[in-house]
């Protein structure tokens, strides 16, 4: 599976509602998204991907700060 695959698959089976629309402007990506229904894994495999993961420590912003304030000020204009 690739990195993709794995998140596509993640999603897919988290509930029955979520939905992911993944973009791709190459056939070839969208034939790996289309793979990802190949694969299955047991939903204990998918809580040991999430417990790997949620240990993995988030640093850092997300946006550096002109980004953060024109992110800030949309979010303030639609309310």
């Amino acid at each position: 599976m690739t990195s993709a695959q794995v998140a596509l698959g993640w999603l897919l089976q988290k509930a029955p509602w979520i939905v992911p629309i993944p973009g791709t402007t190459k056939l070839s990506h969208l034939e790996e998204n289309l793979h990802t229904l190949d694969f299955h894994l047991a939903p204990e495999e998918w809580r040991e991907l999430e417990t790997a993961v949620a240990a993995i420590p988030v640093v850092g912003d997300r946006y550096n700060a002109e980004q953060q304030r024109q992110v800030g000020a949309d979010l303030l204009a639609n309310i």
